[in-house]
């Protein structure tokens, strides 16, 4: 594991985030993700009814608090965790974040680099649920992964009043919900909704060149069908290379 997975890995266990992911439970979150979604990021230059358990002689000690934090996993869910933040890097690492921002037209923010995660998080997503429920569990650490990404970006860009940061995520979080169905539904239906869909969230209804929404369109099908060619063998084995494409 490298050393940025690894910080997110932790993070999100220090943040206690093993549970499956739910958008309004993200407290922790929320009080570190400051309102930074038009910061300059310069990606370019980086990269109940169950009896109460009863006390025992581990409950005063850092051990006993631990295995209560993890007390549900087994061995292969954490498998599935660690794979899931595996496939995260995936995106992270090997998404070419500055070919959008200069194709595009996006501007080289933390909102853009989100976009752009985001999009490519849920072409993972709908592969991932194509696995049962191992797939399921490998959605929701994906997603945990993100977050604690996104928590850790947001802190190395400042703090400012904490009151606009949970606004600031309750919309980014609510967005992304919005995104995931607005993506399936294109998906699903023909190019003009999915280009719809991309113009409103991708290009936040602000595309004025109209073969950059062709080029998109291209690409995220061109993706859909790279990962749904892949075998699950692949998949786990993290083997995923995003296809390049030309602007149209």
């Amino acid at each position: 594991m490298n050393s940025h997975l690894s910080v997110i890995f932790y993070k999100a266990v220090e943040m206690g985030m093993h549970r499956t992911l739910c958008l309004t439970q993200l407290p922790r979150i929320q009080s570190i993700l400051y309102p930074i979604q038009h910061r300059h990021i310069c990606l370019s230059q980086s990269h109940q009814g169950a009896a109460a358990p009863k006390s025992t002689a581990l409950d005063g000690n850092i051990f006993g608090r631990t295995l209560k934090k993890i007390k549900f996993y087994t061995v292969g869910k954490v498998k599935l965790k660690v794979l899931g933040y595996y496939l995260y890097e995936c995106v992270a690492d090997k998404v070419p974040y500055t070919w959008f921002f200069k194709e595009m037209s996006l501007p080289d923010t933390f909102n853009s680099w989100f976009l752009v995660t985001e999009l490519h998080i849920w072409m993972l997503m709908v592969k991932a649920m194509e696995l049962g429920d191992d797939g399921r569990f490998i959605r929701n650490f994906i997603v945990e992964a993100m977050w604690a990404d996104v928590a850790m970006k947001s802190k190395k860009l400042g703090a400012e009043n904490y009151s606009l940061a949970r606004a600031q995520t309750k919309i980014l979080g609510d967005q992304f919900q919005a995104a995931l169905i607005t993506y399936d539904e294109g998906l699903l239906c023909n190019d003009k909704v999915l280009a719809s869909a991309l113009w409103r969230r991708f290009f936040e209804k602000n595309c004025n060149d109209p073969r950059n929404l062709e080029t998109m369109v291209k690409y995220v099908r061109m993706q859909i069908k790279y990962l749904d060619n892949m075998t699950e063998e692949d998949f786990r084995k993290r083997n995923i290379k995003w296809q390049s494409i030309e602007k149209t």
